[in-house]
């Protein structure tokens, strides 16, 4: 399965919508990234990893939890977002197809350095963006022709469903079919 590290502020930064936000509360821009990671993650069978820095709380103990199917992992007060992602790409197994999304030039080089794939913040947005669209549009599709064919009914040439209608007492017997 394909593995997919966020740097979850480096997103959160770059992204308008969750920047304005954090604004307001860091807490829901967080939220909301791991929600459209869990969707996007869901529509590529991606496995997805984001993790945020904490190292600025003195309260702040390392953590890391699985939300919606995205694991969540919060570096604590000891270490730094950009630490913890180092170690998850050092300890990236060479058949594991990884990508690290993030706009951080220190980590995307060194991510390159290891073989492994990178993209900006916002070209993961416009992934995110393309799959969703995409999703929307099966949907679309799949319900326009739900509505189609929904009634058996109406999908029956004419004379069967004139018998149809002489079954179900609709007709009387002895009319003649049209």
């Amino acid at each position: 399965m394909d593995r997919l590290i966020v740097d979850g502020y480096n997103i959160i930064y770059a992204w308008p919508e969750l920047s304005a936000t954090k604004d307001v509360s860091l807490e829901d821009a967080r939220e909301a990234l791991i929600a459209i990671l869990a969707d996007y993650a869901a529509l590529g069978r991606l496995q997805v990893t984001v993790v945020f820095d904490s190292h600025r709380r003195p309260d702040a103990a390392g953590s890391t939890q699985t939300i919606s199917g995205v694991r969540v992992v919060y570096s604590g007060r000891k270490s730094s977002a950009d630490s913890v992602i180092e170690r998850l790409l050092f300890e990236a197994e060479k058949a594991d197809e990884v990508t690290l999304a993030t706009s951080d030039g220190v980590q995307r080089d060194l991510a390159l350095g290891k073989g492994i794939k990178t993209m900006s913040a916002l070209t993961l947005k416009s992934q995110v963006e393309a799959a969703t669209s995409r999703r929307n549009s099966q949907m679309r599709d799949r319900r326009d022709r739900s509505d189609l064919s929904r009634r058996l009914e109406d999908r029956l040439d004419p004379g069967s469903r004139e018998r149809l209608d002489r079954l179900r007492g609709l007709k009387p017997p002895d009319q003649k079919p049209t």
